[in-house]
């Protein structure tokens, strides 16, 4: 059987992201990319990453709302 993936996108600031990606890491997730921005709060600049996330799918959670990756075959059979 195919590896099914299920994955999900996090905005972190920047003073959180070691403990956050802990906590996510635990619960078997993987960062795959982490993009950094700059926003401003209160008259003071702030770092946070937007993170994208996968952890594999499995059977018995897979529900018709989770998104997932297959590979897809190659050519026409």
């Amino acid at each position: 059987m195919l590896q099914q993936w299920q994955y999900m996108t996090q905005i972190v600031e920047a003073r959180r992201l070691q403990e956050e990606l802990d906590e996510l890491g635990y619960a078997g997730w993987e960062l795959i990319t982490a993009h950094w921005e700059e926003y401003s709060y209160g008259g003071r600049t702030q770092q946070q990453a937007r993170c994208i996330l996968k952890r594999p799918l499995e059977e018995q959670t897979a529900k018709p709302d989770t998104y997932s990756w297959e590979p897809a075959a190659l050519g026409r059979g």
